[in-house]
């Protein structure tokens, strides 16, 4: 880190009334926090997602009712 970095961050975090490392942490888990929901995020174009609306108004094929039917082999 530069001391120009650190500067800036003492700065930041004197403003809010922490140390550094508190500010640093808060702002590392909220970028955490973004990043993991972000990657349980799917985006759709408008087309794709009508699609995907579409199939979800059909019926099930045959052969998914089936398999749902069964007894799953884990019991």
């Amino acid at each position: 880190m530069t001391g120009e970095q650190r500067e800036r961050i003492d700065r930041a975090a004197s403003i809010n009334g922490q140390s550094a490392a508190q500010w640093a942490l808060g702002h590392l888990m909220e970028a955490a926090n973004r990043d993991i929901r972000e990657a349980h995020v799917i985006r759709l174009s408008d087309e794709a997602y009508d699609d995907f609306i579409s199939a979800l108004d059909e019926p099930m094929p045959k052969a998914m009712t089936d398999l749902l039917a069964k007894e799953p082999e884990w019991r």
